[in-house]
């Protein structure tokens, strides 16, 4: 039973949706407004139609699957509008049920790797206020350099690393 990183494919889609709505609504309860987490479950079939259409926009999108199954993904650019010369990951997630297993190393070993061959030597993840996985990414080795307004009332710290 190993698991498998691979590029997001389109029928991947409402999958993807699908988990993005429940691990939102696991992670972020009491965290970030109910009436949003109730319109990403709302809206699944709005969002796999979204993800569907920017599949090319987005060429750093990968899954982890476990026998056939989503059960994290990250997606990431060679980019930051927060940080000059730095990659930054936008999105790192592994379902609930799978956590504390590895996976979520796993994905970030794979995007540094990534990361890497492309010479780019800094890398940030923004991470909301009260999300557990705060401790995650400074277990990593990020080191907390600020924060920004998510959705412009939401505070996100960001994490650098130096690769």
């Amino acid at each position: 039973m190993n698991p498998i990183i691979r590029k997001r494919k389109i029928e991947d889609s409402t999958e993807l949706a699908h988990s993005i709505a429940l691990i939102w609504n696991t992670t972020y309860k009491g965290i970030v407004d109910d009436e949003f987490l109730k319109g990403l479950l709302d809206h699944e079939k709005e969002s796999a139609e979204r993800l569907k259409n920017n599949l090319n926009e987005q060429p750093d999108y990968y899954v982890l699957t476990l026998q056939a199954k989503i059960i994290g993904w990250i997606y990431y650019t060679l980019d930051s509008d927060k940080v000059e010369n730095a990659a930054e990951i936008h999105s790192l997630y592994i379902l609930k049920e799978y956590q504390g297993y590895g996976y979520g190393r796993l994905l970030y070993n794979y995007a540094v790797k990534n990361i890497r061959k492309k010479g780019i030597k800094k890398l940030i993840i923004g991470c909301l206020d009260g999300n557990p996985s705060n401790n995650f990414y400074k277990h990593l080795g990020g080191k907390y350099i600020g924060n920004y307004l998510f959705r412009e009332k939401y505070v996100e710290n960001i994490y650098l690393f130096e690769l």
